[in-house]
């Protein structure tokens, strides 16, 4: 779920992720609070819900707010014409989105499952601008936060060979983009 923060003077707003109805106390939530910056932010449909209730005052005031963006057809596996995260909404807002975002969580997110080169490439230069250590990619491991060049996406592998200012010919192949980028990095 896409939020935003807007206090009248800025500050962290710490939220507790404690469930107040039965329905909440079945969620599995993988951290117990969530820090909001002034800002875009991001957070799973499960931890807005159990927010929500934390946060009416806020809510009243404007201050904290879902952003209601339409999903880009192209991007929405589900029926939801609503989007939820970053991944399904079309560039333009994507980009702007990403330029409203301080939040270091929700950029290493972002960055973790953007695909889109200009999304991405923003995402970066976010990160530097807020100075936050940019993730490295480590070529071969396959675990869950990394993905294998042999494993990506041409998309993928155009957006791993922009951020890491390897020149490859983006109208060629993934296979061609995945020898080029492979052949840069072994000099």
């Amino acid at each position: 779920m896409l939020i935003e923060y807007k206090p009248k003077q800025e500050h962290i707003k710490c939220v507790p992720l404690i469930p107040v109805n039965d329905a909440q106390k079945k969620y599995s939530l993988s951290r117990s609070q969530v820090q909001l910056l002034p800002g875009v932010n991001e957070v799973t449909d499960e931890e807005w819900d159990v927010m929500k209730s934390h946060l009416s005052r806020e809510i009243k005031r404007k201050e904290i707010s879902a952003l209601e963006k339409n999903a880009d057809k192209s991007r929405k596996k589900s029926g939801d014409k609503k989007a939820h995260n970053l991944k399904e909404v079309a560039i333009n807002e994507a980009l702007e989105l990403v330029e409203n975002c301080v939040n270091p969580d929700t950029l290493a997110k972002w960055h973790k499952e953007e695909t889109r080169e200009e999304v991405r490439l923003a995402i970066v230069e976010k990160m530097k601008e807020i100075k936050m250590e940019i993730p490295k990619y480590k070529p071969g491991a396959a675990s869950s936060d990394d993905q294998a060049l042999e494993d990506m996406t041409k998309d993928e592998l155009v957006a791993y060979a922009a951020e890491k200012e390897i020149k490859i010919n983006p109208a060629g192949t993934a296979e061609e983009i995945l020898a080029e980028i492979k052949k840069a990095e072994a000099k």
